[in-house]
């Protein structure tokens, strides 16, 4: 690694720092280091330790006046009204969920590519005219990705249906990402600060729809008291509006679009909670997979291979802990005691090697199920998962251990941020190959 990757590594990690400017001395390469440290402090303004190791060594640093970012509200609310009016026209008072036995056709199909659509406008209208085209090529993309699933499944209720709507919203999210991530330095490590960010605009969104359905609760309970009993089916055409109005609702109001991923403020707000939420149940989740692999695991061994639902309890399980290892290693590195640091580093390492050992089994109990009751497109789509998700840990494990002498976790970020993509791709393949499979049929 250059002088510049190395300090951008160790940006928010004072005592590598420290070592590594002692290792440049002891080089002969203080002068290299110097002009890398001042390109980082110009690519990283307002990172406190960067800016103070320029003055250490005597470097001018000039910083803008601090600003509030520009959320674009009468965009953002405008937007997100208007979609929210062509969700609920798609729902036609139906369910509003992503299940083609319950939904309408046109909701299910068309939510997710909607919804990535008004974000992509959203990034496009913030970062003009900067990075309009990748939106562009984006939007295009989705959208004839919808149309591919409307015209190949979209008169379908079966399984190929109900994957289908499961994996058009992820493949939308994806294609959003990836134009955003794009173009910027460091795309992995900008990847992975768009998962953490998706993981907080959920949250957010999430918060958003509980507070709305608890005022329509209320204002219902209201009106029964007085005698007056509001029609239930509204409460469908009002999910179905929060659906498509919720998601950049809370876009705008977790995520500044004039800064990269990797260059939002992570230490503060519902990302600092999330942070510290994870690291609370990082033990917990270290102990539950303990017994899985120590208890049920030997006494229950051929629960997965027998029982399809214990089969999905493990794979939602491994998604989780997927989840809680991109978060728990987000935000700034804190100066930690030499202990508390190596604690940490074993607890997040070894729960991802625990992770992985019921990856390799959980893909063994389906493989074995696909081979003793024939291929249907659940056991293709499963299989396909935790093949996905076995490389990427597989691949974070590698990179890890071949970079065991550099800072754990820029590494951990980095491959997390590079490997994840392999997800996205599974997606679209899915979306793209069970239509053209007719013989697939059955569920399990």
């Amino acid at each position: 690694m250059t002088w510049k990757e190395n300090i951008e590594a160790l940006r928010d990690d004072p005592a590598g720092l420290e070592r590594l400017y002692r290792s440049a001395q002891a080089e002969g390469e203080e002068a290299a280091f110097r002009e890398a440290l001042g390109q980082c402090v110009a690519g990283h303004p307002g990172n406190l330790l960067l800016e103070a190791w320029a003055h250490r060594l005597g470097l001018a640093v000039e910083r803008e006046p601090e600003s509030r970012p520009d959320r674009h509200w009468p965009m953002i609310i405008g937007t997100s009204v208007l979609l929210g009016v062509v969700s609920a026209l798609l729902a036609g008072g139906r369910p509003p969920v992503p299940d083609p036995n319950e939904a309408s056709t046109l909701f299910w199909v068309g939510w997710g590519p909607l919804v990535a659509l008004g974000l992509l406008a959203y990034l496009a209208w913030s970062e003009r005219p900067r990075r309009v085209m990748r939106y562009v090529v984006a939007a295009a993309a989705i959208v004839l990705v919808a149309l591919f699933v409307g015209l190949t499944i979209g008169d379908r209720t079966d399984d190929v249906a109900v994957l289908g709507a499961l994996h058009l919203p992820f493949v939308a999210w994806a294609l959003v990402g990836g134009a955003l991530c794009l173009g910027y330095p460091n795309p992995a490590r900008q990847a992975y600060a768009y998962l953490v960010k998706s993981v907080e605009v959920v949250l957010t969104g999430g918060i958003f729809f509980g507070a709305g359905m608890a005022f329509v609760g209320l204002t219902y309970g209201i009106f029964l008291v007085l005698g007056v009993e509001l029609p239930e089916e509204d409460l469908q055409v009002v999910a179905a509006w929060a659906a498509g109005a919720l998601p950049l609702l809370a876009l705008g109001s977790v995520y500044d679009a004039s800064v990269p991923p990797a260059a939002q403020d992570e230490r503060a707000g519902l990302t600092r909670t999330l942070r510290i939420l994870a690291r609370l149940l990082l033990p917990l989740a270290l102990g539950v997979l303990l017994v899985y692999l120590l208890w049920f695991l030997p006494v229950y061994f051929r629960k997965p291979f027998e029982e399809r639902e214990v089969l999905i309890v493990y794979n939602v399980t491994i998604l989780a802990i997927m989840v809680l290892l991109t978060v728990v290693v987000s935000g700034p590195v804190e100066a930690r005691t030499g202990r508390g640091k190596a604690l940490f580093r074993y607890a997040v390492l070894g729960l991802g090697g625990l992770t992985l050992i019921l990856n390799v089994y959980a893909l063994a109990a389906v493989a074995s199920r696909l081979f003793a009751l024939g291929l249907t497109p659940n056991r293709l789509a499963v299989v396909g998962w935790n093949v996905t998700t076995l490389l990427i840990l597989a691949s974070v494990g590698v990179r890890l251990w071949k970079a065991r002498r550099q800072p754990w976790i820029p590494v951990l970020r980095a491959s997390t941020g590079l490997f994840a993509p392999l997800a996205a791709l599974w997606a679209l393949l899915l979306l793209l190959v069970l239509p053209l499979l007719p013989v697939l049929t059955g569920g399990g």
